[in-house]
């Protein structure tokens, strides 16, 4: 220990606090491993993650098996966990394009129940289950979780809120108390810096670009509303199912629309998170009934199936931000 110390010394300057942390333990292997875990653990907390540049919208997996994936469906973006383990046996994963869905390559995602640990649903079962009588109950609910007054959500493994939230957070808590039950988003941006804290990726150098993003529960007079809406503005894409597979869409089939991308010099146009096909949207409908059971009492579950089995799951998208106005008036 002390010839490593001594080799150490001639080519980086050590602390002095840190030898003399060092010298009475130096012959003692466990006692300088456990205060190297110390070390390493307080220097932890002095790191700003905020600062931390992203090198995709998500954080990327350590498996050297997806080193190239850098495309994934914005339905997943809030639980990272899940879709990695329903893609585990996938023989390739999408890289620079998402191919065609029914390539074997890219096999169904598998049934899955959340990965939470107990911790996790504890907190699911503190902030959510508590006496939700009526709609309103449900609305308000869901108007705190957007503005970051709740860290747990049924639909997400995230704790918190991501950072580009805020962006619109005040916009989906109206939204929200309109009966537009918000699951999953992201704000329109164009042209923002590739380095920007809150919705920057791959690090300086380039611009990042963003379609407005809203994923919601709503009922059937709503859905209609939205849609007579939405005539009116032919930017505006939509895709909505039930628990009956009954699909509303105004776009084809086999469709697939980008939702993020970037620009950086000397490279192709990088593209990140995708709206994938209609036809995946019946699979979307397992949220309703897995985000709902778990961790929550029979008694307060029933009372969400009941008020929210009826309804619609949607995923709408626009190039432009006038979306999240349009919603929450």
């Amino acid at each position: 220990m002390a010839t490593t110390l001594a080799l150490l010394s001639l080519v980086i300057q050590i602390p002095a606090e840190v030898t003399a942390a060092l010298e009475p333990i130096k012959d003692n292997e466990e006692a300088v491993r456990a205060y190297g875990i110390h070390l390493g653990t307080e220097n932890l907390g002095l790191i700003d993650e905020s600062k931390i540049t992203r090198s995709l919208p998500w954080r990327h997996p350590t498996n050297v098996f997806r080193a190239k994936e850098d495309v994934r469906p914005i339905f997943w973006a809030n639980r990272p966990k899940s879709y990695i383990s329903r893609t585990l046996s996938w023989e390739q994963y999408p890289h620079g394009r998402w191919e065609d869905s029914c390539n074997p390559s890219y096999r169904a995602l598998a049934d899955y129940q959340f990965m939470r640990a107990r911790a996790r649903d504890k907190k699911l079962h503190d902030e959510w289950a508590t006496p939700l009588n009526s709609i309103e109950d449900i609305l308000e609910k869901f108007k705190k979780h957007c503005l970051g007054k709740l860290k747990s959500s049924p639909w997400s493994e995230l704790d918190g809120l991501q950072p580009e939230t805020k962006i619109i957070n005040e916009q989906l808590g109206k939204i929200n108390l309109k009966g537009f039950l918000t699951i999953n988003s992201q704000p329109a941006v164009n042209g923002e810096r590739s380095d920007s804290p809150s919705v920057g990726w791959r690090g300086p150098g380039g611009y990042v670009y963003q379609k407005a993003y809203l994923e919601f529960f709503c009922s059937t007079d709503k859905l209609q509303v939205l849609v007579d809406k939405c005539k009116s503005f032919p930017l505006i894409t939509y895709m909505a199912v039930n628990k009956g597979g009954t699909l509303v869409s105004n776009v084809g089939t086999n469709d697939v629309n980008v939702v993020t991308w970037g620009v950086f010099p000397a490279k192709q146009i990088s593209n990140q998170l995708l709206l994938i096909p209609p036809a995946s949207m019946c699979g979307r409908m397992r949220l309703l009934k897995s985000g709902l059971e778990v961790g929550l009492p029979c008694t307060q579950r029933m009372i969400h199936l009941e008020n929210c089995l009826k309804r619609y799951l949607v995923t709408i998208l626009s190039a432009e931000r006038l979306l999240f106005g349009q919603l929450g008036r």
